[in-house]
């Protein structure tokens, strides 16, 4: 048999059961036929011989929890990380106005974060936005994608456009402030997206991904970008761009639903978790129940040390968890809930566990996204019942800085817990939630095995009981990931019959200095055996 592509003189770390390490790797059809020494290697026919020159090669990365859709949207924005004051802010919104101009009618920016102003400022508000601008909209929103503020032309046409009464009491006229569901209320006044529209964000992101090494996503698009009653779009947009052969990045579509009707449709519509082909399938159903730690709307079993007056938000309270859940089971769909605070997790692990009484061993691979802020007696609850959690190793590095003021000590001290989860035997895997934070797998992997900021601090690790091994990282982002989409027999390991997806580095994280992970590049990746990014 004559091989398409035979990689050798490499470091090839298989991530298998045994963590086995090879020198060699063949590639027929799109798969991976052999694995091996290069004396094996050196009596095998190949199209084409590759020398690795001793590079380290993983299986293909996979983020498990992104949202493409708006990543490629905020593309289009005002990019605001690391605004150190509200001044800069509004700096960057008159720069942005002057070269770009409006986009769909509206000045929209993303990814301020009030933690970072050193002027004394806690937050923005609507007066400060009407510094740039009273004429057009304008809405700028939060890092975490849980709080936006708005100038006060915005919040004229956001009341005037009319807002359902469940969202009013997430909207502060006054302040120009809006939390949760409100936060993509303006949306309902944009163009809709069209399933062109949406075929062009996917094509745009495609190639930032390949060049992280990441070969798959689970994106929850549903969200902003494409408002959730267009889920239908995404799902039409993915599968046209498969079938024409445009993808080059596997995605496992995490269905998002705010609205019970909406899912309820999907659901009479036939579609299921596994449906699609090799580059696009239908994953599970995602809901979100409570916001974000850094936004004060995450939901906590008691008082923020900081703000005792509230404990966050529900976003979707008990009763609507549980019909979604049990919806969820009965047609065998796959659940991930969106989790931070304890009160929140708790919640969703309780109601998880009684709807699936009947059999606790997780047969659908039902997961917590994010797992934040825990105790024993929620991990204790996640073990029960088998519960995956999907965690950001990458949010340490703005949490560090908040958690304990919002929470104080003793909740800090038994919260990202990634190393606690793996000893308890909870299946954990990793992701970005990208536009949020940085989609780079190579510093998701810095912060897991560090626990430190991307300055070093502090030096011993903010929690350097929960340290991961570089094994166990990696496994974050390659062979755990596989398991949360049903596909540890096709990927996820560089083994026999898989997938010929593959990452080359241009250092080996394992002999460097880990402080120095964060800042290593991608060398090539290929996705089904074909080279779709190589660093020039």
């Amino acid at each position: 048999m004559t091989l398409d592509t035979l990689l050798y003189n490499g470091e090839f770390h298989s991530m298998d059961d045994t963590n086995s390490i090879y020198e060699a790797m063949g590639i027929k059809d799109g798969k991976i036929s052999f694995i091996g020494k290069d004396k094996e290697a050196g009596e095998i026919e190949a199209k084409e011989k590759i020398d690795m020159k001793g590079k380290l090669v993983l299986p293909g990365f996979v983020d498990t929890h992104l949202h493409a859709m708006d990543y490629a949207e905020t593309k289009k924005f005002i990019r605001l990380n690391g605004s150190n004051s509200v001044d800069e802010v509004i700096k960057r919104g008159k720069e942005h106005y002057s070269k770009h101009g409006l986009y769909k009618g509206w000045l929209i920016g993303w990814g301020w974060n009030q933690a970072d102003f050193e002027d004394g400022n806690e937050f923005i508000y609507k007066k400060d936005l009407d510094k740039i601008s009273t004429d057009y909209p304008i809405i700028l929103v939060r890092v975490c994608g849980h709080v936006a503020v708005t100038n006060s032309k915005a919040m004229e046409l956001i009341i005037k456009n009319g807002v359902p009464e469940e969202d009013m009491e997430y909207i502060d006229t006054e302040k120009g402030i809006l939390r949760e569901s409100a936060v993509t209320i303006y949306r309902k006044i944009l163009e809709k997206p069209t399933v062109e529209n949406i075929k062009d964000m996917i094509l745009t992101v495609q190639e930032d991904f390949l060049k992280e090494g990441i070969t798959q996503v689970h994106s929850a698009d549903y969200f902003s970008a494409v408002p959730e009653e267009d889920w239908e779009k995404v799902i039409i947009a993915y599968t046209e761009l498969e079938k024409a052969g445009k993808l080059k990045v596997r995605t496992y579509e995490q269905c998002m639903f705010f609205v019970y009707e909406n899912f309820e449709e999907f659901i009479d519509k036939g579609y299921r978790t596994g449906q699609g082909g090799e580059y696009f399938k239908i994953g599970p159903l995602k809901v979100i129940s409570d916001g974000s730690l850094g936004a004060r709307t995450a939901y906590m079993n008691e008082p923020y040390s900081d703000d005792p007056s509230t404990r966050g938000i529900q976003v979707l309270d008990e009763k609507q968890l549980r019909k979604f859940f049990t919806k969820a089971k009965e047609k065998n769909m796959q659940v991930a809930v969106h989790g931070i605070g304890d009160g929140a997790i708790e919640i969703a692990a309780d109601i998880l566990n009684e709807v699936n009484k009947d059999d606790l061993s997780n047969p659908m691979r039902n997961g917590i996204v994010h797992a934040q802020i825990t105790n024993e007696r929620i991990l204790d609850k996640m073990v029960k019942g088998n519960i995956t959690a999907y965690i950001q190793p990458v949010f340490i590095e703005d949490d560090m800085e908040v958690a304990e003021v919002r929470l104080g000590k003793e909740r800090v001290a038994t919260s990202y817990v990634w190393k606690t989860m793996l000893d308890k035997g909870i299946h954990i895997s990793g992701g970005s939630d990208s536009p949020v934070v940085s989609f780079s797998i190579m510093e998701n992997i810095y912060f897991a095995v560090t626990s430190k900021n991307k300055k070093g601090l502090p030096k011993e690790g903010w929690m350097p009981a929960q340290r991961l091994s570089i094994d166990e990282a990696v496994r974050l982002f390659t062979i755990n990931a596989a398991y949360q989409s049903f596909e540890e027999n096709i990927k996820g390991t560089l083994e026999i019959g898989k997938y010929a997806d593959i990452v080359g580095l241009e250092k080996n994280i394992y002999n460097i200095p880990k402080d120095e992970i964060k800042d290593v590049k991608i060398s090539f990746t290929m996705v089904n055996g074909e080279t779709v990014y190589k660093k020039d």
